[in-house]
């Protein structure tokens, strides 16, 4: 099975912002470029192939974009939750220099299990993601199309993440990688349940 995870369009918010599972409007000024050429890798990757779902997270910021490429595919949008981004609980919404610098230490010291006040920890994204992606796979099993595409719209840190996961790495290996609004990564899920990484910001 071919996993096509990727990043969402700019979000519509000011710089120096922590924002996570806020669930904020796109830039509508960059949204159709962006999403243009979410399409056309989309295209040059698929190379004929036609994906057999799109998901998404919850968040507008990737539900719109979704919309659009499920709509040039024929196809409905699966909606969910545990796809959405990181959720940084009192962090939300606060420039970053207004954080409490002890927090931001106490995160530094343990990027994976430390947890914002009110919110998640790495470690809770790699198990809702990896439980979404055992869903996925038991269901593309059961009828026999581990060969099909799915496509996914989601964040910046559950796509990273979970491509850790997916490569047996260590949980936070992969946070350091960039990713561009509307880049992809495309994994390959192999029948024996190990996982390539094919293509990364591509």
């Amino acid at each position: 099975m071919d996993l096509i995870l990727m990043r969402h369009p700019p979000p519509d918010i000011a710089p120096g912002l922590c924002y996570g599972r806020t669930d904020l409007p796109v830039d509508a000024a960059r949204f159709d470029a962006s999403v243009a050429a979410m399409q056309a890798k989309l295209a040059a990757l698929l190379d004929d192939r036609t994906p057999v779902a799109i998901h998404s997270s919850p968040l507008r910021r990737a539900r719109r974009a979704a919309e659009v490429l499920a709509t040039s595919f024929g196809l409905p949008v699966t909606v969910d939750e545990r796809l959405a981004e990181m959720d940084f609980g009192t962090w939300e919404m606060q420039p970053w220099d207004a954080i409490d610098r002890n927090d931001l230490d106490a995160w530094a010291r343990d990027v994976g299990g430390y947890a914002p006040p009110g919110g998640e920890s790495a470690r809770d994204i790699v198990l809702r993601m990896d439980a979404w992606a055992r869903a996925l796979r038991g269901a593309a099993s059961a009828t026999r199309d581990v060969h099909d595409v799915h496509v996914v719209v989601a964040h910046a840190g559950p796509i990273r993440l979970h491509t850790a996961t997916a490569l047996r790495m260590p949980t936070t290996a992969c946070l350091s990688w960039s990713l561009d609004f509307g880049g992809l990564c495309h994994l390959r899920l192999d029948d024996d349940g190990n996982a390539r990484l094919l293509r990364w910001n591509a």
